[in-house]
C-alpha cells in the first residue's frame, strides 16, 4: 500500500490545449516532498503523457490510503469523473489547487475534503490524522467538507512565511522523460519549472489568487540557487520561473543572477515580469546569467481597456519595457487578451496593430477566461454559457461577449500574420497592405 497518491488529472492527447507551456505538476511535487519529510510513502500519477486507463490502473496498483487530486478550472470534469470511479479505492479522497480553493462546493460530494490555499502543511496533518490516528481529520485547518447546502470550513490556514523551510519538490516522482521528450521534440531543448516567490501584490481584474493570495513571500537567493543546481543535475537545459513576477525585488534578482554565474550553472531560463519591474542594471544581470527570454503581460494596446483590467500600467510603458530589454540584449515575449468587457472595434483593431509592431520574439493572443473570484468573473457571471468549463478549448468564449469567437480568432490571426511579416526582411513590405485589408474585414465581422 501507498500512504498518499497524488494525481494530476490532465491528459494532453485528449485535451484541446495548444499552449506550448507544459510543465510537471510543481504543486504536487511540493506536497510529496512535505509528506516524505514526515516519513510517509507517496507517489505522483501524472496523466499528461499517458491514458486515462493507464492512470486508473496505476492508482489501483499503488493502493492508496489517501488519494489527492490537483485541480484547475480546465480539469474539473476529469477530476470529478476519476474521483467517482476511484471512490472505493482509498480511505480518504481529497482535492486541492486553484479551483477547489476558490469554490470547494463544486467538488464536495465526490471528494471527502477540499484543501483551501497552500497545501503542504494541510496534507501532512491529514496524513497524520488518517494514517497514524493523530487527531481528527475534520479539525485540520484549511479544509472544507460536507455537501450540498451543508458545507463547513475549518479555520483558515496561515500562509507559509519561511519558504526556505520547504523541501524542494520531489522531482524524482515527476515524469521527467515524458516532459523532456515533449520539449526536445517540439523545441529542441528540455525545460522544467520552479517557483521562487508566492503571491502577487497587483490587482489585475482577470487574475485569480485563491492559493497564494496577494502578500508576496520570497525565497532567499541561496535557496533558489540550490534548487537550480538540483535541476541542472537532472539534465535539464532550461528553467521556467513560474513566479507571477520574478523581478519583484531588484536586489534579490541580481543576487540570484550573480549566484548563477558564480556557481557556473549551465542553464538558460525564462520568467515573467511587469512592465514597470525592470531597469538596465537588472536586465544586464539577467542577460549575463543566461536569461533566454523575458515575458510581459501587456494585455491590451488601449489604455482605456487596461484601466478596465486594473493593470496599473499603460501600453506606452509596456512598449518602453520591451524596447529597453532589447537594448540590453534580451529576447522578449508578450501576452494580450482580446475581447475583454468594454472592448470596441477601435480598441480591438488598435491592440492587434500596435502589438504586431512590437520587437518581440514571442507574441500571444487569447480571449478572457472568467475565473471565479475575479473582477472579470463578476462582470460576466450573468452571461456565462452553459457548461462553459466542461470541455474547454484554446481560445473558446465561455460567456456571451460583445464579439463572436470568429471575429476574435480573425483578430488573432491578423496580429500574428502582421508580426510575422514585419519580422521577415523579405516580406515586411507587404505588411501595410495586409493591415489595411484586414482592418476593413475585421470591422465587418460581428
Amino acid at each position: 500500500m501507498t500512504d498518499v497518491v497524488l494525481v494530476y488529472p490532465y491528459f494532453f492527447k485528449e485535451s484541446k490545449d495548444r499552449s506550448i507551456f507544459k510543465y510537471p505538476p510543481l504543486g504536487l511535487g511540493y506536497l510529496a516532498a512535505a509528506l516524505r519529510k514526515e516519513g510517509f510513502s507517496v507517489a505522483i500519477v501524472d496523466g499528461s503523457y499517458t491514458t486515462r486507463r493507464a492512470v486508473l490502473t496505476r492508482i489501483r496498483e499503488l493502493r492508496p490510503t489517501i488519494l489527492g487530486f490537483y485541480c484547475m478550472m480546465t480539469m474539473e470534469q476529469t477530476a470529478l469523473s476519476l474521483g467517482r470511479e476511484l471512490r472505493e479505492d482509498c480511505d480518504l479522497m481529497i482535492t486541492g489547487g486553484p479551483y477547489p480553493s476558490a469554490d470547494p462546493g463544486k467538488f464536495l460530494g465526490v471528494f471527502d475534503l477540499a484543501a483551501i490555499g497552500e497545501g503542504e502543511q494541510t496534507i501532512v496533518e491529514l496524513a497524520k490524522a488518517v494514517i497514524r490516528g493523530e487527531g481528527d481529520p475534520l479539525k485540520v485547518s484549511g479544509i472544507a467538507y460536507g455537501a450540498g447546502g451543508d458545507i463547513k470550513k475549518t479555520a483558515r490556514r496561515k500562509r507559509i512565511d519561511n519558504l526556505d523551510g520547504l523541501a524542494f519538490p520531489a522531482r524524482d516522482l515527476f515524469d521527467d522523460e515524458g516532459y523532456k521528450k515533449y520539449w526536445k521534440r517540439e523545441y529542441g531543448y528540455t525545460v522544467t519549472s520552479m517557483m521562487t516567490t508566492r503571491g502577487c501584490p497587483y490587482t489585475c481584474g482577470f487574475c485569480s489568487k485563491p492559493v497564494f493570495g496577494s502578500a508576496v513571500k520570497k525565497r532567499s537567493a541561496e535557496n533558489v540557487l540550490d534548487e537550480l543546481e538540483e535541476i541542472a543535475r537532472r539534465g535539464y537545459d532550461r528553467v521556467w520561473m513560474g513566479d507571477d513576477c520574478f523581478t519583484i525585488d531588484d536586489k534579490r534578482t541580481i543576487a540570484i543572477c550573480q549566484g548563477m554565474i558564480d556557481r557556473g550553472l549551465n542553464l538558460s531560463w525564462e520568467c515573467l515580469s511587469r512592465v514597470d519591474g525592470v531597469n538596465g542594471e537588472v536586465l544586464d544581470a539577467m542577460r549575463d546569467a543566461g536569461c533566454a527570454r523575458l515575458f510581459f503581460g501587456l494585455e491590451s494596446g488601449d489604455d482605456r481597456i487596461l484601466r478596465t483590467m486594473k493593470k496599473q500600467a499603460t501600453f506606452a510603458e509596456g512598449k518602453a519595457a520591451i524596447e529597453l530589454a532589447g537594448r540590453h540584449g534580451l529576447k522578449t515575449g508578450a501576452f494580450f487578451i482580446l475581447g475583454y468587457p468594454g472592448e470596441t472595434n477601435e480598441s480591438l483593431t488598435r491592440t492587434v496593430n500596435v502589438s504586431s509592431r512590437l520587437p518581440l520574439d514571442y507574441l500571444s493572443y487569447t480571449v478572457p477566461y472568467p475565473l471565479p473570484g475575479t473582477d472579470l468573473y463578476d462582470k460576466v457571471k450573468d452571461r456565462l454559457l452553459a457548461g462553459a468549463w466542461t470541455s474547454p478549448r484554446s481560445h473558446s468564449l465561455l460567456y456571451k461577449g460583445d464579439f463572436s469567437i470568429v471575429k476574435l480568432k480573425l483578430a488573432m490571426g491578423k496580429g500574428l500574420s502582421q508580426h510575422g511579416l514585419l519580422s521577415s526582411n523579405r516580406f515586411a513590405r507587404l505588411e501595410p497592405s495586409v493591415r489595411r485589408l484586414s482592418d476593413g474585414l475585421l470591422k465587418l465581422i460581428r
